[in-house]
């Protein structure tokens, strides 16, 4: 186990709590490129005449291990460094912290070269704007996982992007079969989803779809964020034709 050291400063920022302190690690040094390759030299691993690959693996592993023991590493590209989450009290100084109450992590960021380097970069957006409603990327029976082909009352699974079904207008939402020919639209709510995420939608197809062929549909007024729905309900139609059999 390595023993990160730290410095503890009281928090001014909590109300009605005297007696708590944030974290800081002690940094023990910083580190730059070759004291990392020296440290690789002191393990006697070979710097030369050795897999390329193998070396660059090696040297991040080595960063890590350094950010680990108490270091800032500074490379040419990026800075490492330890920092630590999380709030202890009075009696807890000078004992070793649970990871529940100091919870440390790598601190990551990008050199003033690895900035720079962007600096000459022009952006060129496409005239079609990308999509940001749902897109269905498959569909098939989980079971037997034969795209475009489902089993009449078996399971269904869709899978894509942004597909969470849930929003305030829920007569609008779902997933729709709609019969090939027009005539016939089935529709799947939300709560006869199960999982009903991003990702993926499950569901028993209901015996209003029947065998034949199917287009498929999936609206919503979710997005990439939960915490976030849009005003319109948004409708995206599978590209395949999916046979019920």
């Amino acid at each position: 186990m390595t023993i990160l050291y730290a410095t503890a400063y009281p928090n001014e920022l909590t109300k009605g709590v005297r007696n708590d302190y944030y974290l800081l690690p002690k940094v023990r040094g910083t580190l730059y490129t070759l004291d990392i390759i020296r440290r690789l030299e002191s393990k006697q691993i070979a710097t030369n005449n050795v897999n390329g690959e193998a070396f660059v693996l090696l040297f991040f592993e080595e960063c890590l291990l350094a950010v680990k023991e108490g270091y800032s590493v500074v490379t040419p590209l990026f800075r490492m460094y330890a920092g630590i989450h999380g709030t202890v009290t009075a009696e807890e100084l000078g004992h070793n912290i649970p990871r529940d109450k100091a919870e440390v992590r790598i601190n990551f960021r990008a050199s003033n070269e690895a900035r720079d380097v962007m600096d000459d970069v022009h952006v060129h957006a496409a005239e079609q704007p990308a999509a940001t409603g749902p897109v269905i990327q498959a569909i098939c029976n989980p079971l037997k996982k034969e795209p475009d082909t489902l089993n009449r009352g078996s399971m269904v699974l869709i899978s894509g992007l942004r597909l969470a079904v849930r929003g305030e207008l829920t007569d609008d939402l779902g997933v729709f079969f709609t019969q090939n020919d027009g005539e016939t639209e089935v529709r799947i709510p939300a709560n006869q989803m199960s999982p009903n995420s991003p990702s993926k939608l499950q569901f028993v197809l209901p015996a209003g779809v029947t065998a034949g062929e199917w287009r498929v549909s999936v609206a919503t007024q979710g997005t990439s964020t939960a915490s976030y729905s849009t005003k319109q309900v948004r409708r995206y139609e599978y590209q395949y034709i999916v046979t019920v059999i």
